[in-house]
C-alpha cells in the first residue's frame, strides 16, 4: 500500500550581478522517513534533483544501516587512523561549509569519498554500502549522535553540486530519520549544512543586501516507496522499499 507524500522544495536563489545567481534546493518531506528493516534487507534510493536518476541509496537491515553512493558521487567520510581503510560517514554541524575542499581544523579528519573507497565508483549492480551506524552482538558504532548533515557530492549535466542529507541517527540504532535533504543548484559553489525545516514551518523571508534576492515555493506530490517493489540489487532480488525519492511530479502550485 502506498500514500502520497506532499514535498516542499524552495529556491532561495541571491543574485550578484545581472549574470549570477546562486540558489539553494530544499527537499522537505512532509513525513519524517523512518529507515530501518528487521529482516532481510531494505533499500531507499533518492533521486537529489528530481532528474530520474538515482544518486545515492540507503541500505538497511537488521544490524545495521549505510548509504551507497552511485557511480562517481561522494559523501564527507571520517577517515579511519591504519590500518583501517576509509571511515565512516560523518555527522556534520550546521553551518559547516562544503564544498571541494573541506574545513578540518577542530572537526576532524574529514575526506570526500565513494562508498566504494578503493575503486572510487560504484557501477550499477554493485553492492558498496558504507555504514552510518552498526548494532552487534559485540558492541554498536556510529558516528552520529542525534541530528546531523551528510554532505554529499553528486555530478549533474552542468557539473558538481554540494548539499546534505539531514538525519537523525545514533549508536544502538540500526536505523535512521530521514526528514529531507537541500542542494547548491549552481555547480562549484558551497552551500552551508543546516536542519531541513518542517513543510509547515517554511516561510518565505526577505534579504536585506545590495544586491537583488528572491525566494518562489514549489510544492510536489511525491509518491511514497513502495514497501513490496521487488529490486534487483548485488546480483540477486530483494525486497525494497520501493521507488526513488525526490522525483517531482508535472503539478506544481507557487
Amino acid at each position: 500500500m502506498s500514500r502520497s507524500l506532499l514535498t516542499a522544495v524552495i529556491v532561495a536563489a541571491v543574485a550578484f550581478g545581472p549574470a549570477a545567481r546562486a540558489a539553494v534546493v530544499i527537499t522537505a518531506l512532509s513525513s519524517q522517513l523512518e529507515i530501518r528493516d528487521d529482516f532481510f534487507g531494505r533499500y531507499d534510493p533518492v533521486d537529489v534533483d528530481g532528474d530520474g536518476t538515482v544518486d545515492f541509496t540507503f541500505g538497511s537491515n537488521s544490524s545495521a544501516i549505510g548509504i551507497q553512493t552511485e557511480r562517481s558521487n561522494r559523501i564527507v567520510i571520517r577517515i579511519d587512523p591504519p590500518p583501517n581503510i576509509g571511515g565512516p560517514p560523518t555527522s556534520l554541524p550546521p553551518g559547516y561549509a562544503l564544498s571541494s575542499t573541506l574545513v578540518t581544523e577542530g572537526f576532524g579528519d574529514f575526506s570526500w569519498a565513494s562508498s566504494d573507497y578503493l575503486g572510487g565508483y560504484v557501477s550499477p549492480g554493485e553492492n558498496a554500502y558504507v555504514v552510518i551506524s552498526i548494532v552487534l552482538s559485540t558492541g554498536s558504532a556510529s558516528d552520529f549522535n542525534g541530528r546531523g548533515g551528510v554532505g554529499f557530492e553528486f555530478h549533474a549535466q552542468d557539473g558538481i553540486h554540494y548539499g546534505y542529507f539531514d538525519i537523525n541517527a545514533s549508536k544502538g540504532y540500526a536505523g535512521l530519520t530521514l526528514y529531507g535533504w537541500a542542494y547548491e543548484s549552481q555547480p562549484g559553489v558551497a552551500i552551508l549544512v543546516g536542519q531541513v525545516p518542517e513543510p509547515s514551518a517554511l516561510v518565505l523571508v526577505g534579504l536585506a543586501s545590495d544586491s537583488s534576492f528572491f525566494i518562489s515555493m514549489f510544492w510536489y506530490f511525491y509518491k511514497e516507496l513502495e514497501p513490496h517493489l521487488q529490486r534487483a540489487h548485488a546480483g540477486h532480488t530483494q525486497d525494497a522499499a520501493g521507488q526513488q525519492m525526490g522525483r517531482p511530479c508535472s503539478r506544481s502550485v507557487a
